[in-house]
């Protein structure tokens, strides 16, 4: 939502911004280095550590096909049509 927002507020499209808030969904490495650090530390209890390492894996698998559901074909055109000017 943040980075949709941050999108939105510097001039992109709906769909680009919906886009940009998508792939920045896809973090799951980043998050699965936090609850690791988390769990070694006490910090989370392991029952905790399943349900973020499950979301983390869910989160970053559903990125793909809602980036392509949002943004479309459009992504796959741009380079294609900036290599043609």
């Amino acid at each position: 939502m943040a980075c949709w927002a941050a999108a939105r507020r510097q001039g992109e499209s709906q769909r680009t911004a919906l886009a940009v808030g998508t792939l920045m969904n896809a973090r799951g490495l980043m998050e699965l280095i936090v609850v690791n650090i988390g769990l070694q530390h006490g910090i989370i209890r392991p029952g905790l550590f399943s349900v973020l390492v499950l979301m983390a894996v869910v989160t970053t698998l559903m990125a793909s096909p809602i980036f392509a559901w949002v943004y479309g074909r459009r992504a796959a055109e741009v380079p294609a049509a900036a290599a043609r000017v």
